[in-house]
């Protein structure tokens, strides 16, 4: 269409010049100012196609930007609940440990008591004791004996 165009112009541009004469009007073929015109207006229409893909595609970037600002920002908030899941985690496992330890027994190994009852009652002939008489033989309150 442009080439057509183009010749179109290039051709009335020749015209014009052989039929010029000083002081005198332009002749110009109504043809060939029809087809100047629907050119022209073919062009106009297309500026204005173009100018409303210009604008559609403008609409779309802005869209596009938006889109892209929005899971930016919901990437940080993921950032953030991660951050905040594996702080919870960490608290969660210290907590489990400080209970783990907590549960070990922190009395003192009672082992040589029992060591010295059994090689006590073994040395009388004992096979059986009753706690009083264990308490007596280890030296230890009644009370002691029942935590042994």
């Amino acid at each position: 269409m442009k080439e057509v165009a183009l010749a179109n112009i290039n051709s009335f541009a020749s015209q014009i010049q052989s039929h010029v004469q000083p002081s005198e009007f332009i002749a110009v073929p109504a043809a060939l100012l029809q087809d100047l015109i629907g050119t022209i207006r073919d062009l106009k229409e297309e500026i204005t196609a173009l100018h409303e893909e210009h604008t559609r595609d403008r609409e779309e970037i802005t869209n596009l930007h938006k889109e892209v600002a929005s899971l930016h920002e919901r990437d940080i908030d993921i950032e953030n609940r991660l951050d905040t899941f594996s702080e919870n985690q960490l608290i969660q496992l210290r907590i489990i440990n400080s209970l783990k330890e907590d549960i070990r027994p922190h009395e003192p190994d009672n082992s040589p008591l029992i060591d010295e009852l059994y090689s006590h009652m073994k040395a009388v002939g004992l096979k059986q004791t009753t706690f009083a008489g264990a308490a007596k033989i280890l030296k230890r309150s009644k009370v002691r004996v029942h935590q042994l």
